[in-house]
């Protein structure tokens, strides 16, 4: 696949995440696909790697949570089977609970598919909007 292409299934994956179109999303992953947060998993929940079930479970069940969401990218950068998007995500609910966050993640594809998802981002950020809803327990 050519860098242009690759950054055009990159880019659709990322405005599935913005839509929250987790079907059209885990369509363009393929069947054996990963999406790992590198965060120690004993420490945070969704740390580690996820098979492609895994990571639809997880996405669904955390941004499934907000009424009102936005996903924007900020930046690309693409070099042969790899795209790397730096993005800011928000997203408010239940109630007034509030989330922030800067991922940065790295896409490496394989015949027009997502083949590994990569997704860097501050777990602090997670645990302070959890605590939140926490409180309203």
């Amino acid at each position: 696949m050519s860098v242009e292409l690759n950054k055009k299934i990159v880019l659709d994956a990322c405005r599935c995440i913005d839509d929250r179109d987790f079907t059209a999303l885990f369509d363009l992953m393929a069947d054996n696909g990963t999406w790992t947060y590198p965060i120690r998993s004993d420490r945070f929940r969704d740390g580690g790697r996820k098979n492609k079930a895994g990571a639809r479970a997880t996405l669904e069940g955390f941004l499934g949570g907000f009424a009102e969401f936005s996903f924007v990218v900020r930046s690309v950068t693409a070099e042969n089977d790899r795209v790397a998007v730096e993005a800011t995500a928000h997203g408010v609910g239940p109630g007034d609970a509030e989330y922030t966050n800067n991922p940065l993640l790295m896409f490496r594809l394989e015949d027009g598919q997502l083949a590994e998802v990569t997704e860097a981002l501050d777990p602090f950020e997670v645990l302070a909007y959890v605590e939140q809803l926490a409180d309203r327990q």
